[in-house]
């Protein structure tokens, strides 16, 4: 549709957004077993869904949002925005925009507290 901003999990064309998704895949798959779904967006879940990855159609190459929901909220700098979203649900979105993010220390260690809560 022309015009549109879709949100999209296709990094075709966008190869450095594209190694960013793929590092933080790899992390995410590392901490154990997970589900995942494309839709839209990239999530991944185990009871529950706990992380989501996506870009939007028109955003330049080397822009990958994420969420990761968990049961309380962190106030931390490297957050775009955090959302109260139901009772013990808190998502937290942040936008990487180098692959020194993607692999981060405080982005891993948001991933791995979003897989402990998806275990339920």
């Amino acid at each position: 549709m022309p015009g549109s901003n879709r949100m999209t999990c296709d990094f075709t064309g966008k190869p450095r957004t594209q190694t960013y998704a793929d590092a933080l895949v790899e992390f995410t798959e590392g901490l154990g077993p997970v589900t995942t779904e494309r839709k839209s967006q990239l999530s991944f879940g185990i009871k529950r869904k706990f992380l989501w990855l996506w870009t939007y159609e028109k955003t330049a190459d080397g822009i990958l949002d994420l969420s990761v929901t968990l049961d309380r909220e962190i106030d931390d700098e490297h957050f775009r925005s955090v959302t109260q979203v139901a009772k013990n649900r808190w998502n937290h979105h942040v936008v990487v925009h180098s692959r020194a993010e993607a692999t981060s220390g405080w982005l891993h260690d948001l991933i791995r507290n979003g897989y402990e809560f998806g275990q339920g």
